[in-house]
């Protein structure tokens, strides 16, 4: 089989070789995509570029896609963001193809439907995305579904869209650098991009398919997404996970072929685009030749009931190293009872098999005024109604979400995560999860592990216990590994990764981190714990308090919208700059920086 890597052969990659890679991984894609006998409208665009897709199978694909309950709309001719956004995809793309029928279905749908628009950003941008293309198809209607003449749905759908593309290209992303959704932004702005007739909404889409690109090329780790992540639920213990393992291949291809983990539905609109992103976002994912740090700044939450104050904006720090990943967050919460529930705060990545390659941690916080924070069900009834639909998100055993009482400070392979839990708290604990293909050894209160090109050590703050966890799902085991539960209210851990070349062997990384300063004294009384890494720098951090290296306070509000190694993205700016040698890519928004951001009123 054809490997189109031309960086592997020792190849200069420039505009013109990584086009021709990117469109044979493309058509290695489109090929397996077209083969498939189930079909979705999402994954219909691989029959129809090949010329596979008969006339009965486009027409019966679009009417079951749109009288199914995929979104949550049972009845005919409703219908949601998953309806919407993928009927005008083919609208847009493939009008002069669709088969009569198939064009008067999309056509009824978007006009005289019955459609919602969800509660997350990925589902307003899908909404409004695919409304604002059907209103510059169908202009010459009198009115539309909601029966507002197609001017008046133009207007407001490019009030939001420019709206949150602004948001993201200042103040940074709501939904941010999700595993699970950042193709779900990903793919309708490349369809503005390439199908909006306003000239506006197509160049402001088409910087926002560049920033969104390069959001995820900063912290690309051979397949993964490293660092912490707005939405990742309960497979954040998996290596690669989420229909992003599709771009991943596609735009940067540094892995052999697997059709079920890169041919992900929700990517096929991208992978049969003409988009061909500007080489040096490749070049700057795969560049792994010194660590180096990622900064990061998105968006606050919105949180609408039950806190006396605004979140603060998100802050995050990625060390990306050789061999490994370590990322963690500031995610500004206001407190109890805000904490979203899919949130991976931190985590430790490396080169390896689902659940064999991760180390995380979590307090399982579980609250009924957690989920009506954020959500507009009466307070009242929402815990049950969520929960029970959605029962892992209240399991004893959890190890994502995020909890109101987590705060923590990283040093590039090191990181303090501190815990201070109520008393009247119904999970007064933290899970922490350890793979159990590696051999671990407890010393001096550590718990260490040769990782290979790495060693990892691990500090507990609290008595724990050693437990297996394992979890079966339809996509193979949803959790297998250690789980080491910390039974303290006052809980905390420590971890620190050091390269091997660095480390020098396995020995003498256990002999210096057992000897090296370690303070406690002043946990829990004066909310305070320090350190010293492998390589003798002092983290000193207390809780709702200053974070210090080596003496000097981490002053987060200074940090980028990104920034890392050739990246400059001045916070609220809206312009961003990436270089890799030679190559340079500008992004400028041309956005007024006193304007007022858009609110959003989503959950995310």
């Amino acid at each position: 089989m054809f490997e189109p890597l031309s960086y592997r052969k020792g190849e200069d990659v420039n505009q013109e070789t990584y086009d021709r890679d990117v469109s044979a991984r493309a058509d290695q894609m489109i090929a397996e995509v077209a083969s498939r006998e189930r079909q979705s409208m999402w994954s219909l665009h691989a029959g129809l570029k090949l010329n596979t897709a008969s006339d009965d199978v486009v027409t019966d694909v679009i009417a079951k896609g749109l009288q199914s309950d995929i979104a949550g709309f049972s009845k005919p001719q409703t219908g949601g963001p998953f309806h919407v956004l993928p009927a005008m995809l083919l609208m847009s793309r493939w009008e002069n193809r669709l088969p009569q029928d198939a064009f008067d279905t999309i056509h009824r749908f978007m006009t005289r439907g019955m459609l919602e628009r969800g509660n997350t950003e990925n589902h307003w941008l899908m909404f409004y995305a695919g409304n604002l293309l059907a209103t510059e198809i169908w202009a010459s209607e009198p009115t539309f579904w909601n029966g507002l003449p197609p001017a008046a749905m133009h207007a407001e759908a490019s009030r939001w869209l420019l709206g949150m593309i602004a948001r993201t290209a200042t103040i940074g992303h709501y939904e941010y650098d999700s595993t699970g959704y950042h193709t779900e932004h990903f793919v309708p702005y490349l369809m503005l991009a390439e199908h909006a007739r306003d000239p506006v909404m197509r160049c402001q889409a088409g910087l926002m398919v560049d920033l969104l690109l390069a959001d995820m090329a900063l912290e690309y780790f051979h397949g993964a997404y490293a660092g912490g992540h707005s939405r990742e639920g309960n497979v954040n213990t998996w290596t690669q996970v989420g229909p992003g393992q599709a771009l991943n291949y596609l735009y940067f291809g540094d892995e052999e072929f697997d059709p079920d983990r890169h041919c992900q539905t929700y990517a096929t609109p991208a992978v049969a685009s003409r988009y061909r992103p500007p080489a040096v976002l490749a070049r700057m994912a795969l560049d792994r030749h010194a660590p180096h740090v990622v900064r990061k700044t998105k968006a606050p939450r919105a949180v609408y009931r039950h806190v006396d104050r605004p979140a603060e904006p998100v802050r995050k720090y990625t060390y990306m190293s050789r061999s490994f990943a370590l990322g963690s967050t500031q995610t500004g919460l206001p407190g109890a009872p805000a904490g979203p529930i899919d949130l991976t705060s931190w985590d430790l990545t490396w080169r390896g098999p689902r659940h064999q390659a991760k180390i995380c941690c979590n307090h399982p916080y579980r609250s009924p005024r957690r989920f009506s924070a954020f959500l507009p069900d009466l307070p009242q009834r929402v815990g049950r109604s969520v929960g029970t639909r959605k029962p892992y998100l209240q399991t004893p055993d959890r190890l994502f979400g995020a909890s109101p009482y987590e705060r923590m400070m990283q040093h590039e392979g090191a990181v303090i995560v501190l815990y201070q839990i109520p008393a009247d708290d119904e999970t007064p604990f933290v899970n922490c999860f350890l793979p159990k293909a590696h051999a671990w050894c407890e010393q001096a209160g550590w718990i260490l592990a040769d990782l290979g090109g790495f060693c990892v050590g691990i500090r507990p703050i609290g008595a724990y216990e050693w437990e297996k966890i394992h979890e079966p799902g339809k996509d193979g085991n949803w959790i297998d590994g250690w789980l080491l539960r910390i039974d303290d209210r006052h809980a905390g851990l420590v971890l620190e990764a050091v390269e091997m070349a660095e480390a020098g062997s396995f020995e003498s990384y256990r002999r210096v981190r057992a000897d090296a300063h370690f303070d406690l004294d002043e946990w829990p009384s004066k909310s305070r714990v320090a350190i010293d890494t492998f390589a003798g720098v002092r983290l000193e951090m207390t809780y709702d308090g200053p974070h210090h290296i080596d003496g000097e306070a981490i002053d987060y509000s200074a940090y980028p919208l990104l920034g890392a190694p050739g990246v400059d993205a001045p916070l609220g700016s809206g312009r961003a700059t990436f270089r890799h040698g030679e190559d340079t890519l500008d992004l400028d928004f041309g956005i007024d920086a006193d304007a007022a951001p858009l609110p959003m009123r989503v959950i995310g």
